[in-house]
Order: C-alpha cells, then sequence, then structure tokens
C-alpha cells in the first residue's frame, strides 16, 4: 500500500504495519491508523504518522531513554511497544516529553491506546535536556 505524508513525502507499507488506535489520541479521537517510522536522520525520535491525515505526525521517543525503568515501574505489559510523545521546539531546552500519557501499543493486534498514569512523579511536560544514562543489570 502507498500513503503520502508530508514531512516523508510517498510511504510503502503493509497492512499489517498499521497500528489501530480504538479510541485515537488524546486531542485527535477521530485519527486511528498510524505507522511508526524510523528515520534515521531524527533518532532517537521515531514518527508516529497518522494514514488519514497526510500532514499529521508525532514525534515519540521510547520513554526508558528519559527515565531509567520507567517501562518495569509503571508498565508491567507484555508484549507492547511503549512510546511517548514529545513536544520539539526550536530551542532544544524547552523540548518536552509527555511521560504522564503514553502510547501503548500491542504488539500481537497491532492495537494502540494513549494511557493516562496515575503517578504524581510524571509529568506532561517533563524536559528533555538530556537522555537517561542506561541501567546496567
Amino acid at each position: 500500500m502507498k500513503w503520502n505524508n508530508v514531512q516523508f513525502g510517498e510511504m510503502d507499507f503493509e497492512e499489517k504495519h498499521v497500528v489501530y488506535f480504538p479510541d485515537g489520541i488524546i486531542g485527535f479521537e477521530d485519527h486511528r491508523k498510524f505507522l511508526v517510522v524510523n528515520d534515521e536522520s531524527s533518532e532517537p525520535f521515531r514518527w508516529l504518522v497518522s494514514l488519514e491525515d497526510g500532514e499529521l505526525s508525532f514525534p515519540v521517543i521510547d520513554p526508558a531513554l528519559v527515565r531509567n525503568g520507567y517501562t518495569r515501574q509503571y508498565l508491567a505489559m507484555d508484549d507492547v511497544t511503549v512510546f511517548s510523545i514529545v513536544a520539539i521546539r526550536n530551542d532544544a531546552v524547552q523540548t518536552t516529553v509527555n511521560l504522564k500519557s503514553p502510547i501503548v501499543i500491542n504488539n500481537r493486534d497491532r492495537t494502540g491506546r494513549q494511557i493516562v498514569l496515575d503517578s504524581d512523579a510524571l509529568n506532561v511536560r517533563e524536559p528533555l535536556t538530556r537522555l537517561a544514562a542506561p541501567v546496567l543489570e
């Protein structure tokens, strides 16, 4: 299949790569079909690209890169991929990541949900001034 996106141009993809969000994403509830796009030039970020709006894409990052142990501590789920949406600003010091409301993708059935975690230790606008140091196990 093919899709045209403003940011990435024409993209080829297979139906098995589509992530379906039954409830959409907070603030974008009408958008339900997305692709996760890896763009080497923007690593460690990835992009959640809408298949219903060629102008809509969200930069995302693995929250464990921002906060060590994030997934183990806040999301004890099997066979999921977890992302946090990033608000990229012109001034890198003002770039933030939403650790409070992660995107959780079930790898088996390719469904996704944005959930709101019940923790006062997590912020919607966590400064992304540095990535977390790796945890040695």
